[in-house]
């Protein structure tokens, strides 16, 4: 930083610094630095090497350390004075000198600036010293059009920006710019309103320090501006701080993920992309996990928010995920694996359940049931085609069923049906002819299997009469009245 403070032309000035020269830093104190939250130093290689470690323990708790130049590149301390400075504890900004004369000059000093820094932690500003030569010439304008440019280079990279210049400079050529200001003036009193920094004296005595050096006050908290980890509101938008680094991409914070884009800027409340799978955006920035509703669809998330598609197991269900949306699937479906309904909640019917009025049977996946199934409430049949459950009479290769109209199950034995009575065995199979029960034989036409009651029939030219049970036995006579076994059909 260079001794701005010669145009202070007061000879108490000098004396002052002289006096400051021969004294500790705890004695070098301005008039009217009594609202001073800290005190520090700014140093470049003019100083030399520093026992940063005395410098901590004499009460110093930041420094701006001048991190080079456009013509003389990295100032060849800067490594030495960062590192040294922040392992003693002491908070760290840095500044440049500037002879930009165009603002595309200014943005190369700021894309410089940030290249320097990139293995660097900076846990103060980055400064922006605007004072040379070059610099006397030139208009509020053009001044002005210089900070703006290397302010906003830095901040897009994630740095505090600050502008350095004497109190006559912004008084009389950089006026107001919207970027806090270190203001030099080696006085008794600063003649500034609103400075975040005053730079005293360029003749104060630090331990640690061989030379003299320039003294510094601090009128602002920038703990809450400028953090070492977390999410910080600035400019509008919110980034995350890892190590005093803006982070881009993927953040994990709090047991969640964050996503900022290219600028540091958190994202939210949007859909996000990349090789890794599609992920929601949430009004608070994290991804959207487990089952979510975006804009009235459902979707599911994983772990890590990533949308899944296609089937996914659950604790509370079974659930089917479009393919090319990830919305969830209601109603019938149908792939490889099978037929499904999903309810309302998305979840796979499974059981017995009646849609609009039908009855299927889906099994412990979900899948569609048809054909025979033989479940804890007896057996059943559902339609190949369809999937429905089968009521009422039923015939296929293997005999005549007839199923209950109530709830489908497959019935046995003795059934009336219609006031007819018919005998279906063991496997549901309707008989027909002589049928033998414990309480006596029985007859049951060939072609309807209906039984034969209270009747004379005859089997094969041999009458029988069947009494008001159904019990049949050989008759000892004919009768005109007697009906071939053959003809029941007609009789009934």
């Amino acid at each position: 930083m260079s001794k701005i403070g010669r145009v202070c032309k007061r000879m108490t000035a000098f004396v002052l610094a002289g006096l400051l020269a021969l004294a500790p830093v705890q004695t070098a104190r301005a008039a009217n630095a009594g609202n001073a939250i800290a005190r520090g130093i700014d140093v470049s290689k003019h100083n030399g090497a520093i026992n940063w470690g005395s410098v901590a323990s004499s009460g110093i708790s930041f420094a701006f350390i001048k991190v080079g130049s456009a013509k003389s590149g990295m100032d060849p301390y800067f490594d030495a004075n960062i590192r040294g400075a922040q392992a003693a504890g002491i908070k760290t900004g840095v500044y440049i000198y500037s002879y930009a004369s165009t603002v595309e000059q200014a943005k190369n000093e700021a894309d410089m600036v940030v290249g320097w820094l990139e293995n660097y932690t900076v846990s103060y500003p980055v400064v922006y010293d605007v004072e040379d030569t070059c610099h006397k010439g030139m208009s509020q304008a053009q001044l002005q059009a210089l900070i703006d440019t290397f302010c906003q280079t830095v901040s897009a990279a994630g740095y505090y920006p600050m502008v350095y210049s004497s109190k006559n400079w912004f008084n009389q050529k950089i006026g107001n710019v919207n970027y806090d200001k270190w203001v030099a003036q080696y006085a008794d009193n600063l003649e500034y309103n609103g400075a975040s920094f005053w730079q005293s004296t360029s003749h104060g005595s630090v331990a640690g320090v061989n030379t003299r050096v320039d003294i510094n006050y601090q009128f602002k908290d920038f703990s809450s501006l400028i953090i070492s980890d977390g999410f910080l509101d600035r400019n509008g938008q919110t980034m995350f701080f890892a190590g005093y680094k803006m982070q881009r991409g993927w953040v994990n914070h709090n047991e969640t993920r964050y996503y900022l884009n290219e600028n540091g800027h958190l994202q939210r409340n949007c859909w996000f992309s990349d090789e890794s799978g599609m992920y929601y955006l949430t009004a608070d920035g994290s991804v959207a996990r487990g089952q979510a509703d975006v804009e009235g669809q459902q979707y599911y998330f994983d772990g890590n928010g990533v949308r899944l598609t296609g089937w996914v197991n659950l604790e509370n269900g079974r659930f089917y995920y479009a393919p090319d949306t990830g919305v969830m699937q209601h109603g019938w479906f149908s792939d490889e694996s099978g037929t499904y309904f999903l309810t309302e909640n998305g979840d796979v019917a499974r059981g017995q359940v009646t849609l609009e009025g039908q009855e299927f049977y889906f099994d412990a996946n979900g899948a569609r049931q048809t054909g025979w199934l033989d479940l804890e409430n007896g057996r059943f049949y559902y339609a190949p085609d369809t999937g429905l459950m089968q009521h009422g009479w039923f015939s296929d290769e293997s005999g005549t069923y007839y199923f209950s109209t109530h709830d489908g199950h497959m019935l046995v034995s003795d059934v009336e049906i219609e006031g007819v009575n018919y005998y279906f065995g063991d496997n549901g199979v309707m008989q027909t002819g002589i049928v033998a029960k414990p309480d006596g034989k029985q007859y049951f036409y060939d072609e309807t299997g209906a039984q034969v009651i209270n009747q004379a029939f005859t089997i094969e030219g041999a009458p029988y009469q069947a009494d008001a049970q159904g019990v049949i036995a050989p008759a000892a006579v004919e009768t005109e009245e007697t009906v071939p076994a053959e003809s029941a059909v007609s009789q009934q």
